[in-house]
């Protein structure tokens, strides 16, 4: 019998079965899983204590905005003016708060807690939902005198307050909202607005402006409102047609805008009285549509004060202050350039109403223009047999009459462009005339014309100036739509194809 090879035991021996190794388990790895694991929570649960601290405590100033025009940061002035403050005052929204469906929230209550932030403590805001407590409008005017609704602002300073509705801090595009009913914001007037009424509520000696009614007046004038408040002025109108009613004590200005017809010998009668104990009178009164109107009795009024409106309209014949080539009844306005009131020099207007200085005044009487034609404008009439031998020269747009040692003014504007909403609602109140009517009014009137205007702030357009073009638009879509995924679809292989044996 052959003996065995190596090779045949390997083959017929039998196979031994082993137990299972028993893995040694490391106690370490269990503790540092635990610590990992505690380590994480006790981490996240510090970041959230400190971010909720961090927020209590440097929320509101160490809040930077980012925005190109700083519409959530307070100007310069308003800066100053709060620090100045020695008064306290609340500024209460009367909404949830946490209500964002609203479209001006994150135009106001960025703002409104810089105004807090910026106050050294002179200012509180805080929300009050009138759905969750109905009494605070009861609270806040317990006589109705203030008209307070929900989704506003109040301001107060001690017994004195004012309430601020957010729509009528804005601009809107009005063809977008004529043609399809969409309020598209252009520009916001929410420091304007705040900034002006604080510095009211804690007035000393608030001032108050009416508006005329009872003629057809022009009863649109919300820009007109902010920038009187930009004077810490309030606004309410006046109806004096019954024949009894008088002048109020507190007025500073009343304002006649675009009256479609005649005021009583009664109205006449109390505003020549008002103009002698030292008020200010503001008319306007353009040619647009109210052409064949008798201003008998307004026209005395003007006349108390070396002024006459007449029947015609202002025709420019200079080129250079055409606003439109083809429109002779749009023009610039010239200021006096040595004026230290009206620096601009020049202003927009249209379908200026033409005035003249009455030369049967009383002695005492000085009126003047704060604003003229070129010296080559002309007037058109109606009726072509009423003065029309008058030659080409200058010819007022804004006539301000005064008397001699009497406080107070009249004065008459030939155009609706410096107090009219369908002006400011297609430029805004950074125009110049916006600053115009704030000098002539902070001028006349008994206010701290040293308060510098406060612009509104536009907001940012994000359109295109051109729009692409067919090619352009084609290319730009086949980059999106097709390279940009194939180029992500080849780097993907690609990694896969590298890292797929790791």
């Amino acid at each position: 019998m052959a003996k065995k090879t190596a090779r045949d035991h390997i083959l017929t021996e039998k196979t031994v079965k082993k137990g299972k190794a028993k893995v040694q388990s490391d106690s370490r790895f269990k503790s540092l899983k635990s610590f990992s694991i505690l380590s994480v929570i006790i981490f996240a649960a510090i970041c959230i204590v400190f971010n909720i601290l961090f927020d209590k405590l440097f929320d509101k100033t160490l809040t930077f905005d980012a925005s190109s025009v700083q519409i959530n940061t307070v100007g310069s002035f308003t800066r100053s003016y709060l620090k100045s403050l020695d008064k306290k005052v609340e500024i209460i929204g009367l909404f949830d708060k946490n209500d964002t469906s609203k479209e001006w929230y994150d135009y106001f209550i960025p703002i409104i807690d810089d105004y807090e932030a910026k106050a050294d403590g002179k200012i509180t805001v805080s929300y009050i939902d009138p759905s969750v407590n109905p009494f605070i409008m009861t609270e806040l005017d317990p006589n109705n005198m203030f008209g307070i609704k929900a989704d506003t602002y109040v301001i107060r300073s001690g017994d004195r307050l004012i309430s601020i509705d957010p729509y009528q801090c804005f601009q809107y595009d009005q063809d977008i909202l004529n043609t399809y009913g969409l309020r598209m914001l252009t520009a916001n007037d929410v420091e304007l607005n705040i900034t002006g009424s604080i510095m009211y509520v804690v007035s000393e000696n608030p001032l108050h402006a009416y508006y005329l009614t009872g003629h057809n007046e022009n009863t649109s004038h919300s820009n007109l409102d902010n920038i009187l408040l930009s004077l810490s002025m309030v606004s309410q109108d006046l109806n004096l047609t019954d024949g009894t009613t008088t002048i109020p004590s507190d007025c500073d200005i009343i304002m006649i805008l675009q009256p479609m017809h005649d005021i009583s010998t009664h109205e006449r009668d109390l505003l020549r009285y008002y103009l002698d104990e030292g008020g200010v009178v503001l008319i306007v009164n353009d040619f647009s549509n109210n052409k064949t109107v008798d201003y008998t009795n307004l026209n005395e009024v003007t006349r108390y004060r070396g002024i006459s409106m007449e029947t015609g309209l202002l025709h420019e014949n200079d080129t250079r202050y055409l606003l439109h080539s083809d429109d002779p009844y749009s023009s610039l306005g010239i200021s006096d350039p040595e004026s230290t009131t009206f620096k601009n020099g020049s202003y927009n207007t249209s379908y200026n109403r033409y005035m003249s200085l009455y030369q049967e005044a009383a002695s005492d009487i000085v009126a003047g223009a704060l604003l003229t034609t070129s010296d080559m404008a002309s007037v058109d009439y109606l009726n072509m047999t009423v003065n029309n031998d008058l030659s080409v020269g200058t010819y007022p747009i804004v006539l301000k009459g005064v008397k001699s040692e009497v406080e107070g003014a009249l004065l008459v504007f030939a155009t609706a462009d410096f107090t009219s909403d369908n002006y400011f609602s297609v430029k805004t109140l950074n125009d110049s005339n916006a600053e115009f009517i704030y000098n002539c009014i902070g001028s006349s009137c008994t206010t701290n014309i040293s308060v510098p205007y406060i612009p509104e702030k536009t907001i940012p357009n994000y359109n295109l100036t051109q729009p692409l073009s067919s090619n352009a638009a084609t290319l730009w879509s086949v980059v999106v739509m097709t390279l940009i995924p194939i180029g992500g679809l080849i780097c993907g292989i690609a990694i896969y194809k590298r890292r797929r044996h790791l």
